[in-house]
This record gives C-alpha cells, structure tokens and sequence, in this order.
C-alpha cells in the first residue's frame, strides 16, 4: 500500500495560528492562575475598577511587573484596561471569582497550581518509565498531597464542588432520580450532588468518602439548604466495602480515577452493597470514539482531560462508554440506558445482571 506524501504549505496560516495557540496556552493559564491565586479577580470584583497600583499594593506585589499579567489577561477580554492602567472586572472575570463560594476560579487553580504543574514537567518521563507524573514529581499521590496541603485541599474540594454546581441541573432536568427512596453517592466529596439531588426529588440521602473529605460536608449541605437528617454521612474505604441502605448508587467522576483493577474492587463492593433491584449510574465524561464530536457543549475536551487525570492518578482515565460498559459487566452489572446533558457530563444507569 502506498501513500501520497503529506504537503506541507509553510504560508498555512490557519494551520499556523492554530499552533501558536496551542503553543501560548499555558502562558495563558498561568496568567489565570496567578491572577486568581493573588485575588484580583475578588477585588474587582468586590471594590470595582481600580489602578495597577492599587491592585500591587493590596496584593503586595511589584506594580510595573503585575501590570504586564493584567494587560495581556486583558487582551483575552478576561479584564477589561482603561486608560491610566485602570482595570475593570468583565463577565469573564466575574465567573473567576472564588471569595463568593465554589467557582470555575478553584478549578483554574487546582489545575494550574505548581504541583499540578510539576506533574506535567514529568509527563514525557512518566510515559517512559510508567510512573505517575504527579507521583513522579511531588513524592505522594494527589489524594495525600490534597489532604497534607490545607490550600490545596480546601481548592481541590471547592473545584469538585464547581464542577457539581456546573452540570448538576442539567443533570436533574433530564434524569428521573424519584424512581428511588434512598440514594448513595460512592465518593462524593461534600456532597453537592446528592445534595441537590435530594433537595429536588425529596429522597434520602447517603454520602460516602473518606474522612478527611466528609468532615467538611455538613456545613457544605446546611449552607447548600438541605434539610437535617435527610442525608447520613458516612466515612470510610471503598475498597474495604460500601455502606448498604440505598436503593441506588452515584458516582461522578469517581471511577475514572482508578485502573481497570482498583475499579473492579470498587463495583463489586458496590454490587455486594445493592438490593436485587439496585441500579448504579454512573455520571461521568466519556472520551468520544473517532467519529464524535470531541468537545462537550460546555466547552470541556474529555480526550484532553484524560491526559490529566492520567498524570495525576495511579492508572486513571477517562474512558469511552464501551470501555466503561465492558468494565461494569465484568463486575455484573448490564446497561439500562444512557441519558447525555447539555453539559460534558452524561449517565450510564446499570442494574444487575
């Protein structure tokens, strides 16, 4: 079989643009990121327009030097630059803003803070030795550097908690969670989304994750409005077993975080833990085979965040909903049906086989 040698037409511009932009885009997260970090985006937010002065002062950084970040984040219509190096909040930079609860400005930070960072200098090595990048690179897991790290920890739970917050309603507007009494979410960090699910469909709730996670997921459900008593907080390992009591289990984004083997030890206890008529559904991105889009309609790329997930987890990834229907057969359960959002995340509701 032979085939015609590619062209390469150096006057592609748009082949060229597309590079470069590829090519700027980590100086540009990192620009969000130090913005973020420094709470410029809540000054602004908080205290209206103010001088590249005033904003170095009040962050206790060198003026002519923060002004060079504030004007280029400007020239991504991230802050808006007035004359006499005045900067004003956009509704870009509104959305940044992580004084005012869990927002998109955690999940900038969570995954362009330097560990994260340093993880991705080691990702080549980690392709070559099989190491965890993150691993490779800060000397523990995420999970442990999350729970050792008060900063990082408290930005790791309030990202989780946007990305909750982000896809939840459009979750519940087309996913009919009624059918069930009790409801567990398996990994649930502080409970936003069996929090949300029991405020709408009035069920009982069970959250269930480990300790240092849950110990923050009563104030997080009283300041979400839901009533007392009607979710039961539970720590433990999910690897050891899975709490009984639910009529259905919940997990988002929480498979993908293991390998194949780790997952199959998880859904078996999970299995073990369901009545026969129990049902596990699975909400999670799911990387697109060749002919699907390759972008969510929200904007998140889930064959790009694998790579993530890969540099930060032990053997995690994103996978396709075939490689996820296989994965849970294996471990006896059969697929029911598949209900796709108008965000990245999807569901994949599973009974018994």
């Amino acid at each position: 079989m032979t085939t015609t040698p590619l062209t390469i037409d150096p006057l592609n511009t748009a082949a060229k643009r597309k590079i470069f932009g590829m090519i700027q885009a980590f100086w540009q997260s990192q620009c969000l990121y130090v913005a973020t970090r420094l709470g410029i985006f809540n000054l602004l937010h908080d205290e209206g327009a103010q001088s590249a002065d005033t904003l170095a002062e009040k962050t206790k950084t060198k003026v002519d030097r923060l002004y060079v970040i504030l004007r280029a984040l400007a020239h991504l219509d991230v802050l808006a630059e007035r004359p006499d190096r005045i900067f004003a909040a956009t509704e870009t930079s509104a959305l940044l803003v992580t004084n005012h609860g869990p927002s998109i400005g955690h999940f900038a930070m969570h995954i362009t803070e330097p560990a994260q960072w340093d993880a991705w200098n080691q990702l080549e090595a980690a392709l070559h030795t099989g190491d965890v990048a993150f691993e490779r690179a800060n000397g523990k897991s995420v999970y442990d550097f999350c729970q050792d790290e008060p900063w990082s920890g408290d930005v790791f739970m309030n990202a989780m908690s946007f990305l909750t917050d982000h896809a939840i309603d459009a979750l519940l507007d087309v996913y009919d969670f009624d059918r069930f009494p009790t409801i567990m979410d398996v990994g649930g960090g502080q409970g936003g989304s069996i929090g949300n699910i029991v405020k709408r469909f009035g069920c009982k709730g069970i959250l269930f994750d480990v300790p240092y996670v849950t110990a923050t997921a009563p104030a997080y459900l009283a300041k979400l409005g839901v009533s007392e008593g009607s979710i039961e907080v539970i720590s433990g390992d999910v690897f050891e077993a899975v709490p009984t009591g639910a009529d259905a289990i919940v997990m988002k984004y929480f498979i993908s975080a293991w390998n194949d083997d780790d997952a199959r030890i998880i859904l078996k206890n999970c299995r073990a833990a369901l009545p026969p008529h129990g049902k596990i559904i699975l909400l999670q991105a799911f990387v697109p085979d060749l002919d699907d889009p390759k972008t969510a309609p929200d904007g998140i790329m889930p064959g790009l965040f694998a790579v993530q997930i890969m540099v930060s987890v032990p053997g995690g990834a994103w996978r396709t909903r075939q490689q996820f229907k296989t994965l849970f057969e294996e471990c006896g359960f059969k697929l029911e049906k598949t209900v796709d959002t108008g965000t990245n995340l999807s569901a994949m509701e599973f009974g018994l086989a």
